[in-house]
């Protein structure tokens, strides 16, 4: 009986030595980290996805320079009471359902949000409580609460799954089941096995954050105690399968393909390498356990990644490669601090 490639890889993937993250590059991390957080945000120069995208990297920890009001403000907090677009409040009061302008068929991108259910991930990755405060144009005040339940209730089997599924994970417990306003009843698990029957390659950017999804959710199962049978099982292998096809996609010089998992082709400019590899790392670092991370193979593409964005300013690199490319060195680092 013959071994496929992928299964072959799955094996290389899972038998690779494990290491340590070399203190040297975690120094180097350290500062490329820090200078992503210190570019600066203004309430002019920089639209609410942008913004969305910093709190993505650097969740409290990241200001916006509100010029209304003439002082920096928290960037969650603009974003839930400050943010504007075209002279409005972003959140709007659609007869008592907290709503954001999300992109559609033929709208330009990087406004407000791109994807439903994409800042209530934001929220939730960066452990932004069900309580927190949302004002909307009419005046009236709702919270994160109010819009994951009105995702809850709004849930559709053909919607992008990767920023639901994430925000499921964060703040419903795993055996907690809703019922859509189709009449269907779900839990996380269910929308997890949704995803898994995708291919990702289909997904936004060719599937890196459905796989972040993926992963983020089975890292939270696994992390409370949950069993690694089922469709739970079935994620992992649908992660490593994806993990083998990076590895064997990966270029000599430790970048991650920027043709994602359909062929191996090399960055063109440091902007296409820091956004590949960034938001390849990105999931991997949910993926891969803190040792795995220490692996030679990643421990490359964490050194290649680094190595442009100490090179070139900020401004060189797309803000969603950016933030996505710190958000991926701030997990790593935050997993393999204590090896």
């Amino acid at each position: 009986m013959k071994t496929s490639l992928t299964a072959l890889l799955v094996i290389s993937l899972a038998s690779s030595a494990l290491g340590k993250i070399p203190q040297p590059l975690a120094l180097r991390m350290d500062k490329v980290i820090e200078k992503a957080r210190m570019r600066a945000l203004t309430s002019e120069a920089n639209t609410p996805w942008v913004v969305m995208h910093a709190v993505v990297a650097f969740e409290r920890d990241i200001e916006v320079l509100d010029l209304k009001k003439k002082k920096k403000v928290n960037a969650i907090d603009y974003l839930t009471a400050s943010a504007e677009f075209e002279g409005q409040l972003i959140y709007q009061d659609r007869e008592g359902v907290p709503t954001l302008k999300t992109r559609g068929r033929g709208d330009k991108s990087f406004l407000v949000q791109d994807h439903v259910d994409q800042f209530l991930f934001a929220y939730a990755d960066a452990g932004v409580s069900l309580d927190h405060e949302i004002i909307s144009r009419s005046g009236r005040k709702f919270s994160v609460g109010d819009k994951l339940k009105h995702a809850r209730k709004g849930f559709r089997e053909d919607q992008e799954l990767a920023w639901t599924l994430v925000a499921l994970a964060h703040y419903v417990p795993f055996e907690e089941q809703w019922r859509a306003d189709t009449g269907k009843k779900y839990d996380t698990e269910e929308v997890l096995r949704l995803a898994i029957q995708r291919d990702p390659r289909r997904e936004t950017e060719g599937g890196p954050h459905h796989l972040y999804g993926v992963a983020y959710a089975l890292r939270r199962y696994l992390d409370q105690g949950g069993k690694l049978s089922g469709t739970w099982r079935k994620a992992r292998e649908y992660l490593d399968e994806y993990l083998a096809i990076s590895r064997k996609h990966q270029q000599e010089d430790g970048a991650f393909s920027a043709g994602g998992f359909h062929r191996s082709l090399r960055p063109r400019t440091p902007r296409h390498l820091v956004s590949s590899t960034g938001h390849a790392l990105e999931w991997m670092s949910l993926a891969l356990t803190s040792e795995e991370l220490g692996q030679d193979w990643v421990v490359k593409a964490i050194e290649r990644l680094v190595t442009d964005m100490e090179k070139f300013p900020t401004e060189v690199f797309s803000d969603g490669g950016l933030y996505h490319a710190a958000h991926a060195l701030r997990r790593i680092r935050e997993a393999t601090s204590g090896n």
